[in-house]
């Protein structure tokens, strides 16, 4: 992953492109938030889970729950969503240092999702090029958009590429949050919406236990139970709109993020 150097450095430079009203509107606490943000995964790193199904010979099953640190460079986009979407809510509600720590760990897995660990699919030029990184930014006195201009890729082995993935990468999350956060959101509107969907989600999972029950049967009990589960995993797009919005949050399902936001607000059915 590249250093706390470039990642700020890299931060620093997107920055720059940022309007002095947006930043002046979140105040220093949310710009001192970023910086502790883009660098806070190194460490206080987040998990993923995985769960494991096994049958005994005798016809016994176990779950089991599997934990393990999310690989930076290969992190899920569901998890820098997650955090994108959390810096929201917390600007939302005006916990600005809360936000700019969320949104600095979303650009931090977004930069480092930029470094292509392996040249060849066999020689690993991880740590030579985040050293060529590291110098190249030191190097760049100015701003980095006339040195990335004609850079289009998702990742690269090639420092300077994988800097100007980094860059951009940095500056369309910055570009993003500000846009959206600038945008009226009717959150009575949506409140009633993500009203409707939960008491809609409860009636379908009522409906199919009391069939079970009046039926007296287990297979139905069995689906019912099935399909009770699956809609409390369910999350809608209105959801992530309420998130933004400072309503709730919305975990992902599978990974065990650092910061959770109010335990309160998570979305449970």
């Amino acid at each position: 992953m590249p250093s706390w150097r470039v990642h700020r450095g890299l931060l620093s430079h997107a920055l720059r492109a940022v309007s002095a009203s947006e930043l002046k509107a979140l105040g220093d606490e949310f710009v001192r938030g970023v910086f502790i943000g883009v660098v806070e995964p190194d460490e206080v790193p987040d998990k993923a889970t995985k769960l494991t199904v096994s049958v005994s010979r005798r016809g016994y099953t176990k779950v089991r729950t599997r934990k393990s640190y999310v690989r930076h460079h290969t992190a899920d986009t569901a998890l820098i969503e997650y955090y994108y979407n959390l810096a929201l809510y917390y600007a939302r509600r005006g916990r600005n240092r809360l936000a700019g720590v969320a949104l600095g760990r979303a650009i931090h897995y977004a930069q480092d999702s930029a470094v292509r660990t392996k040249k060849y699919l066999i020689f690993n030029v991880h740590d030579d090029v985040e050293k060529v990184m590291d110098s190249v930014l030191l190097a760049t006195g100015g701003s980095l958009h006339s040195l990335c201009r004609n850079v289009d890729k998702e990742s690269s082995a090639d420092a300077v590429e994988a800097l100007c993935i980094a860059f951009k990468k940095t500056l369309a999350i910055l570009t993003s949050f500000f846009r959206e956060l600038s945008t009226p959101v009717d959150v009575e509107k949506l409140r009633k919406r993500v009203l409707k969907i939960r008491i809609a989600k409860a009636c379908v999972a009522l409906a199919g236990f009391a069939t079970a029950v009046i039926l007296q049967s287990w297979l139905v009990y069995g689906l019912s139970l099935i399909v009770a589960i699956a809609l409390a995993l369910y999350k809608p797009r209105t959801y992530i709109e309420a998130m933004k919005a400072g309503l709730m949050v919305v975990k992902p399902t599978d990974l065990l993020p650092a910061l959770k936001g109010e335990a309160f607000t998570c979305i449970c059915i």
